[in-house]
């Protein structure tokens, strides 16, 4: 996927939680076309932008 490809399902993504429909990370991954790992590490980085302090994933045991 581009980028711009990215960010049109990411607001179609963000529309439909608006609306209430519950989205599993699984789904989440499969729709943008990231891993379990990136989808992880951007949900860490945002956690830090959120809290104001650094969040990183220790250790990432694959589930595959």
């Amino acid at each position: 996927m581009t980028d711009d490809e990215i960010m049109a399902e990411g607001a179609k993504i963000a529309e439909e939680r608006a609306q209430g429909k519950i989205i599993s990370i699984d789904e989440l991954c499969a729709r943008l076309g990231i891993k379990l790992e990136t989808a992880l590490a951007l949900g860490a980085e945002e956690a830090s932008r959120i809290h104001g302090r650094p969040m990183t994933i220790i250790r990432i045991d694959s589930v595959n």
